[in-house]
């Protein structure tokens, strides 16, 4: 341990020793109790300024378990090599809790504590100092991604400690931040760093309509098209980069067309084949933004295009950048454009075969504790946790608290079903638990 993290670690013990008691209360009113404080703590990225302060809360109580907990910090050349921009300030503090229950396997539990920013159209307040609760949903930003699942957990350690049940696993336990940022996390640094040792990995990140075994990769992209300036009643003395943006973009449909007819392996959630008709998850390639221009009477000298690649498990990174990079250079050739494309890869796929003892334990504990059959999925978006099992070659499944329909993750309104929160804590506690000591 290096003496920067035994410092936070010795400072983290600082800030009381609430939770972990074993009190005797019905589960809602616990998981309530834990996601009141974990959600009015705004821990919303950009700029993620309050990631020590949540982190000093949860270390007294994962002690109270019997865990033995250690407040890491990304070093600063760190962040600033990896990340850092003018939007973001503040600690990287992540948290990392271990317990050894003396058994042969070991299980890596992960989620993060950051959440996006709050955005607008919020019929109830976004960071509640009380748990919003309305037909049987709680509200706030994080309750399903991904606050609930740490509120989930706790309340299961609880649960087991009150009836003295031992974990079939050791447990490490990594609540990590800056996923919501994209491109190196708490966790890819954790992964990184070593911090990740064990036998599996249960990413509660996510929804709980499957268990979800594969995801697709992301590479962002930017694509400058280059014209030439001039006053707009002579157009013809230059070249209007915004309506050269626009015939490439038409130019790049046959791209899209051609990455999005590629299917994994991995089945779609039984819900998204509903909806779509698909069965398998897919490539995806968007254009997301267009900005160019500053004055209506200006031809603007330059347009610039963005958007991002999904790419599933099957392919690799680099073929995808070579083939975007081919895409451009004949548009090029074929109409003269000046074009200066940047690809910046992101999260990689996740991929763990579904016959892999792991993924049916968890998927028959999942089934059980829902009391529905819970299919082994894919799902089109990334994780950091695909850059964490490449480095470590951990089976990996994750599962989470909300649904991608109802919960709204990421807009306004964000909420969870309370029977989900409470049946995510049966899941927990039927994976994890053992024998009685009682």
């Amino acid at each position: 341990m290096t003496e920067e993290r035994r410092r936070g670690r010795e400072g983290g013990r600082e800030g009381g020793r609430e939770g972990g008691r074993g009190r005797e209360r019905g589960a809602e009113e616990e998981i309530l109790g834990y996601l009141k404080a974990l959600v009015k703590v705004p821990t919303f990225v950009p700029p993620g300024e309050n990631y020590g302060e949540i982190v000093d809360w949860l270390v007294p109580i994962f002690e109270g378990f019997g865990f033995e907990c250690e407040r890491v910090e990304m070093p600063e050349a760190v962040f600033k090599e990896r990340q850092k921009t003018a939007e973001l300030s503040g600690a990287r503090v992540n948290l990392l809790a271990t317990k050894d229950f003396g058994v042969a396997e070991t299980v890596v539990i992960y989620t993060h504590l950051d959440v996006v920013p709050a955005g607008e159209g919020w019929s109830t307040p976004p960071f509640p100092a009380e748990p919003v609760v309305k037909d049987g949903r709680v509200y706030g930003r994080g309750v399903a991604d991904s606050k609930g699942a740490v509120a989930a957990l706790l309340t299961a350690l609880n649960k087991m400690k009150e009836r003295g049940l031992e974990s079939r696993y050791n447990i490490r336990v990594a609540l990590t931040t800056d996923e919501e940022l994209g491109l190196y996390s708490g966790l890819c640094y954790f992964a990184d760093e070593g911090l990740l040792q064990g036998d599996f990995l249960l990413c509660m990140d996510g929804d709980n309509e499957g268990v979800c075994v594969a995801t697709d990769g992301v590479l962002n992209w930017e694509l400058k098209v280059c014209g030439q300036s001039c006053h707009s009643s002579v157009p013809f003395l230059g070249v209007n980069a915004v309506e050269a943006a626009g015939l490439v973009i038409g130019e790049l449909a046959s791209l899209k067309k051609k990455v999005e007819s590629r299917e994994s392996r991995a089945a779609c959630s039984p819900r998204m084949s509903e909806l779509t008709g698909r069965r398998h998850t897919t490539a995806v390639f968007n254009v997301t933004m267009v900005s160019g221009g500053v004055k209506e009477n200006i031809i603007p000298a330059s347009c610039t295009l963005r958007g991002d690649r999904r790419y599933i498990p099957e392919e690799r990174v680099e073929v995808v950048v070579q083939e975007f990079e081919e895409a451009v250079e004949n548009i090029r050739r074929r109409h003269g454009l000046e074009l200066e494309l940047r690809c910046e890869p992101g999260f990689p796929p996740m991929f763990t075969d579904p016959d892999e003892d792991w993924v049916k334990r968890v998927q028959a504990a999942a089934s059980n504790s829902f009391g529905v059959q819970k299919e082994i999925i894919g799902v089109q978006g990334g994780l950091d946790v695909g850059y964490a099992v490449q480095k470590t070659g951990q089976p990996v499944c994750a599962f989470g608290v909300g649904s991608s329909v109802e919960s709204n993750a990421h807009g306004a309104d964000e909420n969870v079903r309370l029977q989900d929160l409470e049946n995510y804590v049966r899941f927990l506690v039927r994976l994890l638990g053992s024998t009685s000591t009682k």
